[in-house]
Order: structure tokens, then C-alpha cells, then sequence
């Protein structure tokens, strides 16, 4: 990869990363929606408006869960697209929901988020629905870095910009909070 693809490269993985978090944290703010609750959401966080209203058990398992199925469902969609095209260029959007929710697993240690508390909602480990979401979107960037021949070094540069960016998209949003709703 030259200079000017790598540049365009990373300029790839700022749009897939913003996206990727945008809709992430939209699926929540519409499952609130959907389900009767006044909600917003920023780049890296979705809540009822009202912080003193208490979700039912279902509820909280709907608004948890239903982000990280559509981030899910983006990797699925590009794996199936980069099996088709061999479009590097396209390798952002299933590599950046493996990058965002093996963060948000890490994360969990601090304070559980989506998986993390479907699982304790359902009386799990912690870290048990983490693990499979992470291994499956794993098992997906496997499988299409070896059909597509992409390098395990191509893989760790992909992996340590991806990580840069989710970093500098969570400190962004801890910094200035900007609400899309």
C-alpha cells in the first residue's frame, strides 16, 4: 500500500469508525423509542432523558442488546460484500465493529455495557455474551483476511489505527457530549 492509498486508507477508517458508532448508539436510542421512552444519544452513549425512570428487566435486555445486533449486522452485510469484491477500501466497516465491541468487553471491567449486562440480566458471567460477540465478529475478519490474502500485518496496522480512533471517538465524546437527539 503506497502513501496515498494508506491516507485514504485511515481517511476510510474515520468515516467507517464514525458511522459505525453513530448507528450503534441510534439502534439504542430508537429500541428506547420504539418502546415508549423519551431517549437521545451521542457518539458513544444512548439513555433515557429521564435518568430516574427504572426499565423493566425486558426493556433493559431490548435497549442493551439491540445495538450490538445491528453492529452485528454491518459486519455481517461487509463480510458478505468483501466476499463478493475483493474492495479493500470496504474492510473498515467489518473491521471496526470487531475493534468497537472487543473495547466495549474490555470496558466492561469498569462499568458493564450492553453485553455486559444482557449477561448479568440473564444471570451469566459478565463477560459471556462479550466473548461470543467478539469471537464471532473474530471469526468473520478471519475468514475474509484469508480468502482476501490480507496480511496479518495489514491486520495490526488496521488493528492499531481502529483502536487510536475508537479512543480519541470515546475520550471525544466524554469531553463535549454532543447530542444527536
Amino acid at each position: 500500500m503506497n502513501a496515498i492509498q494508506l491516507t485514504k486508507y485511515v481517511a476510510i477508517m474515520i468515516v467507517a469508525t464514525f458511522l459505525t458508532f453513530f448507528f450503534h448508539e441510534m439502534s439504542h436510542w430508537v429500541a428506547y423509542e420504539l418502546l415508549g421512552y423519551d431517549a437521545g444519544f451521542t457518539l458513544n452513549g444512548a439513555s433515557l432523558k429521564d435518568s430516574t425512570i427504572k426499565l423493566p428487566k425486558a426493556h433493559r435486555i431490548i435497549t442493551s442488546i439491540s445495538a450490538p445486533i445491528f453492529t452485528i449486522v454491518q459486519a455481517i452485510v461487509f463480510y458478505f460484500i468483501l466476499k463478493k469484491r475483493k474492495s479493500i477500501m470496504l474492510y473498515p466497516f467489518l473491521f471496526l465493529p470487531f475493534i468497537m465491541r472487543l473495547g466495549a468487553s474490555w470496558a466492561n471491567q469498569f462499568k458493564p455495557n450492553d453485553e455486559g449486562r444482557v449477561s448479568l440480566d440473564l444471570g451469566l458471567n459478565l463477560y459471556t455474551i462479550s466473548a461470543i460477540v467478539v469471537a464471532f465478529l473474530f471469526y468473520l475478519i478471519f475468514k475474509i483476511s484469508k480468502k482476501n490474502k490480507y496480511s496479518l500485518g495489514f491486520n495490526i496496522i488496521t488493528f492499531v489505527i481502529g483502536g487510536i480512533l475508537l479512543f480519541g471517538l470515546v475520550y471525544l465524546d466524554s469531553k463535549y457530549k454532543i447530542r444527536f437527539v
